[in-house]
């Protein structure tokens, strides 16, 4: 699971070997010989790219959610580089939770995530200064809070 999660934040996230290793507290090269393995396995196994079904989903929505929210996190706080956020992560993750939502049965933890997600980046334009420093929350001038994520995070 560890495998197909990291292969899925470099090729549907973007994220580099040393963000991912970061995502899962493990050093770079432990990562990067995941993402090789995993990589092998698909090519070997001859694994077909299709949504799977039944109990099949059932079975492997939590990693696909897990690895959507870490994309997610990536983006809200960035690990790398001089930008506190990446909101282009953020966005990615959103979309492909609403995708998920659409391909899958009705699910309180799918529902959840994308709401969560939502709620968090509805504060986006509010988290940052001008200067690029951080602003807590009690300082953030909520009048920046995106009123429209709120309110479609609240009705999930």
């Amino acid at each position: 699971m560890e495998a197909r999660a990291a292969l899925t934040l470099r090729l549907l996230g973007g994220l580099t070997t040393d963000e991912i290793a970061r995502a899962f507290l493990v050093p770079e090269p432990t990562i990067a010989q995941r993402i090789v393995r995993a990589k092998r396995t698909l090519a070997e196994q001859r694994v077909p790219f299709e949504v799977p079904r039944g109990q099949e989903l059932s079975e492997r929505l939590a990693s696909v959610l897990g690895v959507i929210y870490l994309i997610f996190n990536e983006g809200y706080s960035a690990t790398a580089g001089d930008d506190l956020m990446r909101p282009g992560l953020c966005e990615d993750a959103m979309r492909l939770g609403r995708v998920l939502m659409g391909l899958s049965p009705p699910s309180p933890r799918c529902t959840g995530l994308v709401a969560l997600m939502e709620l968090q980046a509805s504060r986006a334009a509010a988290r940052v200064s001008p200067s690029g420093e951080p602003f807590l929350l009690l300082d953030q001038n909520r009048g920046r809070w995106d009123q429209l994520l709120i309110a479609v995070g609240f009705r999930r």
